[in-house]
């Protein structure tokens, strides 16, 4: 039931807070659930609560209810938007839900090897978001080059370590010349 007093920046404020505490590892996991259930019970519609309950599942573990939840977010996302917008950038916090969840499906049909539904989500997501403050365009070269999230992701945290993306640059450059799913923003 919604509590009709409540507004959006009580259910945002109750999903950072419980991304705060899953900082802490496992020992946070009880109190973001008892926070994110809070929020649902604010909004049970609204797409980062659920968001939220991904990234709690996958804290604690538990990968199925995880998976559920990112299943819920996308669904909810595609109600919300029965006929894409022309954008859906980054920039815009009450976006950013909505583009987590499209890349979250995508991963999960990554993950499950159903490669040509996570690349329709990959696009869309460049489509949307065309300066990809997400990474997508690494996912999605990944994808095309054969190799799983989790190297990508050793690929960024590499790289991070370093200060040097160099070998995540020449995949997106190779991928996309070969795929062509991403223009590069022009920068003034």
């Amino acid at each position: 039931m919604k509590n009709l007093n409540a507004t959006s920046v009580d259910k945002d404020g109750l999903y950072y807070d419980a991304m705060e505490c899953l900082e802490s590892g496992k020992s946070g996991v009880e109190r973001a659930e008892t926070l994110l259930q809070e929020a649902l019970n604010i909004d049970a519609d609204y797409v980062q609560t659920h968001i939220g309950f991904a990234h709690m599942y996958g804290a604690s573990g538990n990968k199925k209810k995880a998976e559920e939840a990112i299943k819920e977010a996308y669904e909810m996302t595609l109600k919300a938007f029965p006929k894409w917008p022309r954008r859906l950038e980054w920039g815009f916090l009450e976006n950013r839900a909505y583009l987590r969840a499209l890349q979250y499906r995508a991963d999960l049909y990554w993950d499950d090897d159903e490669n040509d539904e996570a690349i329709k989500i990959f696009r869309l997501l460049l489509k949307l978001n065309p300066n990809d403050n997400q990474g997508v365009r690494y996912e999605i070269a990944g994808l095309y080059a054969g190799i799983n999230g989790k190297e990508v992701s050793r690929m960024f945290d590499e790289g991070n370590m370093k200060q040097d993306w160099s070998k995540l640059q020449k995949l997106v450059k190779d991928q996309n010349n070969k795929h062509h799913f991403w223009k590069e923003p022009k920068y003034d």
